[in-house]
């Protein structure tokens, strides 16, 4: 829903069963906001109240890198195990921001 606000494309877009097979070969997962649905408990915790409900398993990359205003819970309103990962990194602010000094670093200041 919010990709189709932000008008990104549908045919640019890949499903959710066609891309976790991917996570565990990916360096890093960038992370904007989304709590829900990068949540493991969904997958690990069967008291959770989320269990069962399909996420991206972005925990399986090598890196996370979450970008996200603060620790707030999403919708569902509870805590994300990933947040606190090793192998994850948390980037409390503006996600525009973010993503362009990421792409500014990566493009040698060229942008």
């Amino acid at each position: 829903m919010l990709l189709a606000e932000a008008d990104i494309p549908y045919d640019r877009l890949i499903e959710m069963d066609e891309i976790n097979g991917d996570f565990p070969q990916t360096d890093v997962a960038l992370v904007i906001g989304a709590n829900d649905v990068t949540n493991p408990a969904a997958r690990t915790d069967t008291t959770s109240p989320i269990y069962g409900m399909p996420i991206l398993d972005v925990d399986k990359a090598h890196t996370v890198m979450v970008i996200k205003r603060s620790m707030n819970p999403g919708f569902a309103g509870i805590d994300n195990p990933l947040y606190y990962l090793d192998n994850n990194l948390m980037l409390f602010g503006d996600a525009k921001a973010f993503v362009g000094s990421i792409v500014r670093e990566l493009s040698g200041g060229h942008v």
